[in-house]
């Protein structure tokens, strides 16, 4: 969808940069994260049938989004003969192998702090800091998701390099609150550092994508954007379970505090390692 969207863009307008596309792309993939679990806590704390009502509401959306997607027109020229189908392959030999690795960690970084707000953070707002309403559960995410939104929507100005400069050190900064607000079992401390991280990893990921869509020849962009969303959702699923299973072994406190040590290790690999790619790039 996203190299589909690029391509749509490009062929709308052709003399246009790619920043629309980016600021698009990437707000409707954290913006449709962030609303379902704040359209899932409404629904579960107001409506009846809080385990069936939100599967019933996102089978009409997905119904839409079905009728939407055939309606949409085609970017390339149909083949005269239908090739056989095969799952969507991924490519990381864009010619930077260096540039696509720190992207595929950015992205990966990014998405971890995303997961630690689709698990541990309702658990933590209800047990911990004793605020048992769902809506609220659902709304502590969308605030993260919300922010890195709006993060990207409103810095189409900076640089690539000052992108990936600003996303490294809000997520960094953001993690360091969110360890302090959930020691002191702080909940507006915790939401601000939510909020800081979550414009963070969203300027992170931007930069991913706009890394990996620039170093990408059109045929190959789906499979390269592939294995940037593959790794990103990686990132996702391992920091939710692995919280999941540390919690049954320590506070979650203790278990997010681990857990910021291990990001901010990985944030500085990715600062380091871009460094030393502009340098090499600089001496050839």
């Amino acid at each position: 969808a996203t190299a589909h969207l690029q391509e749509l863009h490009a062929a709308a307008r052709p003399q246009a940069g790619r920043r629309r596309f980016e600021v698009v792309s990437t707000a409707v993939n954290l913006g449709g994260i962030g609303t379902g679990p704040l359209v899932a806590g409404f629904l579960a704390q107001f409506v009846t049938g809080p385990l069936r009502t939100p599967y019933i509401v996102f089978a009409v959306l997905l119904v839409l989004s079905i009728v939407a997607v055939a309606l949409t027109p085609e970017t390339v020229e149909a083949r005269p003969v239908r090739p056989a189908y095969r799952p969507q392959r991924i490519n990381a030999d864009l010619g930077d192998r260096a540039g696509y690795v720190i992207a595929a960690a950015s992205g990966f970084a990014s998405f971890a702090v995303f997961g630690v707000f689709t698990s541990l953070a309702p658990g933590f707002v209800g047990g911990t800091l004793h605020h048992p309403s769902r809506f609220l559960a659902g709304a502590v995410a969308f605030i993260v998701f919300g922010v890195a939104a709006i993060a990207q929507a409103t810095t189409a100005a900076l640089t690539q390099s000052k992108r990936l400069a600003v996303g490294l050190a809000g997520q960094a900064a953001g993690l360091v609150v969110i360890a302090v607000g959930m020691q002191l079992t702080n909940l507006p401390a915790f939401l601000i550092g939510g909020a800081v991280t979550g414009a963070g990893a969203g300027l992170l990921f931007k930069w991913a994508v706009g890394a990996v869509v620039s170093m990408a020849a059109p045929e190959v962009r789906g499979e390269a954007l592939a294995g940037l969303f593959l790794i990103a959702y990686a990132g996702l699923v391992l920091s939710a379970l692995g919280l999941g299973v540390a919690t049954l072994f320590a506070t979650p406190s203790t278990a997010m505090l681990a857990f910021s040590a291990v990001l901010l290790v990985l944030l500085a690999a990715v600062a380091v390692l871009r460094r030393r790619a502009a340098r090499a790039a600089v001496s050839a």
